[in-house]
Protein backbone atom coordinates (compact mmCIF):
# COMPACT_ATOMS: atom_id res chain seq x y z
CA UNK A 1 0.00 0.00 0.00
CA UNK A 2 3.02 2.63 1.12
CA UNK A 3 4.67 1.76 -2.60
CA UNK A 4 1.18 2.81 -4.26
CA UNK A 5 0.91 5.92 -2.65
CA UNK A 6 4.61 6.64 -3.26
CA UNK A 7 4.14 6.14 -6.89
CA UNK A 8 1.26 8.09 -6.94
CA UNK A 9 3.19 10.84 -5.45
CA UNK A 10 5.86 10.70 -7.49
CA UNK A 11 3.40 10.91 -10.59
CA UNK A 12 1.50 13.62 -9.79
CA UNK A 13 3.34 15.58 -6.80
CA UNK A 14 6.38 16.64 -8.95
CA UNK A 15 8.35 13.61 -7.75
CA UNK A 16 8.69 14.67 -4.05
CA UNK A 17 10.66 12.47 -1.91
CA UNK A 18 8.00 11.77 0.94
CA UNK A 19 7.94 9.49 3.71
CA UNK A 20 4.31 8.39 3.29
CA UNK A 21 3.18 6.64 7.00
CA UNK A 22 0.26 4.93 7.48
CA UNK A 23 -1.36 7.42 9.63
CA UNK A 24 -0.21 10.58 7.54
CA UNK A 25 -1.87 12.48 4.83
CA UNK A 26 -0.18 15.04 2.07
CA UNK A 27 -1.56 18.44 0.76
CA UNK A 28 -0.45 19.78 -2.51
CA UNK A 29 -2.04 23.63 -3.16
CA UNK A 30 -1.94 24.93 -6.33
CA UNK A 31 -3.02 28.91 -7.79
CA UNK A 32 -3.32 30.05 -11.22
CA UNK A 33 -4.60 33.09 -12.97
CA UNK A 34 -6.37 32.21 -16.17
CA UNK A 35 -4.60 34.81 -19.01
CA UNK A 36 -7.43 34.51 -21.22
CA UNK A 37 -9.40 35.69 -18.29
CA UNK A 38 -7.44 38.03 -16.32
CA UNK A 39 -8.17 41.94 -17.11
CA UNK A 40 -4.77 42.98 -15.14
CA UNK A 41 -6.82 45.41 -12.45
CA UNK A 42 -4.41 43.98 -10.73
CA UNK A 43 -6.93 43.96 -7.51
CA UNK A 44 -5.61 40.29 -6.05
CA UNK A 45 -1.83 42.30 -5.29
CA UNK A 46 -3.92 44.73 -3.20
CA UNK A 47 -5.45 42.53 -1.27
CA UNK A 48 -3.09 39.67 -0.90
CA UNK A 49 -2.43 39.69 3.06
CA UNK A 50 0.85 38.17 2.43
CA UNK A 51 2.64 40.50 -0.29
CA UNK A 52 2.22 37.33 -2.62
CA UNK A 53 1.34 38.95 -5.91
CA UNK A 54 3.19 40.78 -7.75
CA UNK A 55 2.45 42.85 -11.36
CA UNK A 56 4.22 41.44 -14.26
CA UNK A 57 2.62 43.85 -16.58
CA UNK A 58 1.37 43.38 -19.59
CA UNK A 59 1.36 39.61 -18.50
CA UNK A 60 -1.14 37.99 -15.51
CA UNK A 61 0.32 39.13 -12.30
CA UNK A 62 2.91 36.41 -10.30
CA UNK A 63 2.11 34.73 -7.48
CA UNK A 64 5.13 33.51 -5.38
CA UNK A 65 5.63 30.80 -2.70
CA UNK A 66 4.76 33.15 0.03
CA UNK A 67 0.66 32.86 -0.91
CA UNK A 68 -0.68 30.65 1.54
CA UNK A 69 -3.80 29.97 0.10
CA UNK A 70 -6.40 32.10 2.03
CA UNK A 71 -8.86 32.66 -1.25
CA UNK A 72 -8.47 36.95 -0.55
CA UNK A 73 -7.31 37.09 -4.17
CA UNK A 74 -10.24 34.74 -5.57
CA UNK A 75 -12.96 36.52 -3.77
CA UNK A 76 -11.64 39.71 -4.97
CA UNK A 77 -11.00 39.05 -8.63
CA UNK A 78 -13.93 40.69 -10.76
CA UNK A 79 -13.94 38.50 -13.25
CA UNK A 80 -13.20 34.77 -11.38
CA UNK A 81 -9.51 34.28 -13.24
CA UNK A 82 -8.21 32.55 -9.96
CA UNK A 83 -8.17 29.33 -9.35
CA UNK A 84 -7.23 27.94 -5.70
CA UNK A 85 -6.83 23.50 -5.55
CA UNK A 86 -6.37 22.05 -2.71
CA UNK A 87 -5.43 18.34 -3.18
CA UNK A 88 -5.19 15.94 0.46
CA UNK A 89 -3.69 12.27 -0.20
CA UNK A 90 -4.17 10.22 2.84
CA UNK A 91 -4.40 6.67 3.86
CA UNK A 92 -7.79 5.77 6.03
CA UNK A 93 -8.67 2.31 7.31
CA UNK A 94 -6.27 0.86 4.60
CA UNK A 95 -7.46 3.22 1.42
CA UNK A 96 -5.91 5.52 -0.39
CA UNK A 97 -8.04 8.73 -0.79
CA UNK A 98 -7.67 11.67 -2.78
CA UNK A 99 -9.66 14.81 -2.23
CA UNK A 100 -9.74 18.02 -4.43
CA UNK A 101 -11.38 20.83 -2.97
CA UNK A 102 -11.58 24.51 -4.01
CA UNK A 103 -12.54 25.86 -0.43
CA UNK A 104 -12.59 24.66 3.00
CA UNK A 105 -15.82 25.06 4.49
CA UNK A 106 -15.01 23.79 8.40
CA UNK A 107 -12.67 23.94 11.13
CA UNK A 108 -12.37 21.12 13.44
CA UNK A 109 -9.32 21.81 16.17
CA UNK A 110 -8.48 18.74 18.80
CA UNK A 111 -7.73 20.14 22.21
CA UNK A 112 -6.46 16.50 22.90
CA UNK A 113 -3.77 16.42 20.27
CA UNK A 114 -3.04 20.25 20.25
CA UNK A 115 0.51 20.12 21.40
CA UNK A 116 0.53 24.41 22.55
CA UNK A 117 3.25 24.94 20.35
CA UNK A 118 1.47 28.26 19.30
CA UNK A 119 2.96 27.93 15.47
CA UNK A 120 -0.56 28.54 14.43
CA UNK A 121 -0.89 31.45 16.36
CA UNK A 122 2.43 33.09 15.20
CA UNK A 123 1.73 32.28 11.44
CA UNK A 124 -1.90 32.69 10.99
CA UNK A 125 -1.84 36.04 8.05
CA UNK A 126 -5.25 36.91 9.52
CA UNK A 127 -4.23 36.78 13.07
CA UNK A 128 -7.18 34.58 13.72
CA UNK A 129 -6.14 32.79 16.02
CA UNK A 130 -4.60 33.02 19.66
CA UNK A 131 -3.74 31.53 22.80
CA UNK A 132 -5.88 31.70 25.82
CA UNK A 133 -6.48 30.00 29.22
CA UNK A 134 -4.12 26.83 28.20
CA UNK A 135 -5.94 26.27 24.87
CA UNK A 136 -6.14 27.63 21.30
CA UNK A 137 -9.07 30.10 20.01
CA UNK A 138 -10.07 30.83 16.45
CA UNK A 139 -11.60 34.27 15.95
CA UNK A 140 -14.16 33.04 13.16
CA UNK A 141 -14.83 36.79 12.02
CA UNK A 142 -10.99 36.81 10.64
CA UNK A 143 -10.47 33.21 9.69
CA UNK A 144 -10.82 32.75 6.19
CA UNK A 145 -10.60 28.79 6.41
CA UNK A 146 -7.64 28.87 4.05
CA UNK A 147 -6.14 25.80 5.50
CA UNK A 148 -2.23 27.64 6.16
CA UNK A 149 -2.33 26.19 10.38
CA UNK A 150 -3.41 22.61 9.12
CA UNK A 151 -0.47 22.48 7.08
CA UNK A 152 1.78 23.43 9.55
CA UNK A 153 0.28 22.33 12.81
CA UNK A 154 2.80 19.62 13.65
CA UNK A 155 0.55 17.62 16.23
CA UNK A 156 -2.44 17.61 13.54
CA UNK A 157 -4.58 19.49 15.70
CA UNK A 158 -6.32 21.42 13.40
CA UNK A 159 -8.00 19.83 10.32
CA UNK A 160 -10.18 21.74 7.67
CA UNK A 161 -12.93 19.58 5.63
Amino acid sequence: MIDMVSKILKKYFDNLDINFELDSQYISNKIEINPEICILCNRCLEVCPVTAISSNFPEVPDIDNKCVYCNTCVETCPVDAIKITKTRVRVENGNLIIENRLKSKKLDYNRKKCVMCLVCTKNCPFEAISESDDTISFNMDKCVLCGHCEEICPAKAIKLE
